[in-house]
């Protein structure tokens, strides 16, 4: 059955021994549900492990992390695998993430008595996250920090989650403490729109990152068009790790925005060189030489171009399929292939020439490459 944020909180309150699953699924993070479940249940006397599917005992309360919906199969299996072991026929279980909140029914179905909760809890999001457990991360981020300071998106773009998951845009109110009491130089910023906040708010985040001494990753993206010459000087004096500066170029309606704000932010002095991500989302409603462009502007600008390719939020598969109006299979495989040569400044060859290159493994045909010419008619655009 699918919950609220008070029957979640009710679940949490009175289990004594609780288990943390994250499904054996690719990640970089830790997962912040979960971390922040910790932290909840272990202020009112709880017990509790992180596991990544094995039960070995019995518990009072399971509660498992979902991510992206291309890992149903990892995430059902794992499902599975916890209610026919002995130890776990008959606990509770709490499913809850990113696949849980868009296709709560989907799990339901294809999975044995469980509870999905959708969206996020603003109870949860108070908590600071128990940094504490072993969440077997490795590699850089394994002692970075995760922060929100704020929550959701006025944007409902058509390709973006974020408005199902948290649909009304607020700050959340502790960031300040999450900076000052999490002892992890690393900060990935994980705000969906920070930029919307009034300034006052983005100028304290600013302020308290730089007396904190944090290294700053915006890992989802600055909006290019609401940058303005005072938040723009308050981003420029952040201290960036990995290309910790990052902003979006998703689609044509960005054109002049994007350049805009990227002056902006040179002028005020952010080192884009090596420092910056632009994403670049390809294969949506776009032509292949929209996509292009963009790609080209960010190279103008020296930032590195991140080539995202649309994948439908239903998706349930690491196979994607889908392939957008104006491209082709064999473009949309090059295009991204191209990318992972390319698209971080390390040549200058176009597309063209290496996609023409005998040694490409794809090998584009005289359809594909109408397609990659082809240029929208200006009332095709106004209809796009």
């Amino acid at each position: 059955m699918i919950i609220n944020e008070s029957t979640l909180i009710n679940m949490l309150s009175t289990p004594k021994d609780i288990l943390l699953v994250e499904p054996p699924y690719k990640r970089s993070y830790i997962p912040l549900g979960l971390a922040k479940i910790a932290s909840l249940t272990k202020s009112n006397g709880s017990t509790v492990e992180y596991s990544r599917g094995d039960v070995n005992r019995n518990y009072d309360l399971i509660c498992v992390a979902t991510c992206f919906t291309t890992d149903a199969e990892t995430v059902l299996k794992t499902l599975h695998h916890i209610r026919h072991t002995f130890y776990s026929y008959d606990t509770p279980i709490i499913v809850g993430g990113i696949f849980a909140s868009l296709m709560p029914e989907y799990i339901i179905n294809n999975s044995k008595n469980v509870s999905v909760f959708t969206g996020y809890s603003d109870i949860l999001d108070r908590c600071i996250p128990d940094y504490s457990l072993d969440y077997q991360v490795s590699g850089f981020f394994k002692d970075a920090m995760t922060l929100f300071t704020t929550r959701g998106c006025p944007n409902r773009c058509g390709f973006c989650m974020v408005h199902r998951l948290e649909p009304k845009f607020h700050i959340s109110s502790s960031w300040k403490e999450n900076i000052e009491q999490v002892n992890r130089q690393v900060c990935v910023v994980s705000d969906n729109n920070f930029l919307t906040a009034d300034i006052n708010h983005i100028r304290n985040v600013v302020e308290s990152l730089n007396q904190n001494n944090k290294k700053v990753i915006f890992n989802n993206g600055i909006d290019c068009r609401t940058v303005t010459e005072e938040n723009a000087e308050l981003l420029a004096s952040l201290s960036y790790i990995r290309n910790g500066f990052r902003t979006a170029f998703d689609s044509m309606e960005d054109d002049e925005y994007y350049q805009k704000a990227m002056e902006l932010l040179i002028d005020k002095g952010l080192k884009i060189k090596g420092n910056s991500y632009t994403y670049v989302l390809f294969n949506y409603t776009d032509t292949p030489q929209d996509a292009y462009y963009r790609v080209k502007i960010a190279w103008t600008y020296r930032s590195n171009p991140y080539f995202m390719q649309y994948r439908p939020l239903n998706l349930t598969t690491h196979k994607n399929t889908f392939i957008g109006k104006y491209w082709t299979t064999n473009l949309v495989k090059a295009f991204r292939n191209y990318g992972l040569n390319f698209g971080y400044n390390r040549g200058d060859t176009t597309f063209e020439t290496w996609a023409k290159n005998e040694n490409s493994n794809i090998k584009l045909t005289d359809d594909d490459w109408d397609h990659w010419y082809y240029k929208k008619e200006n009332n095709e655009q106004k209809n796009c």
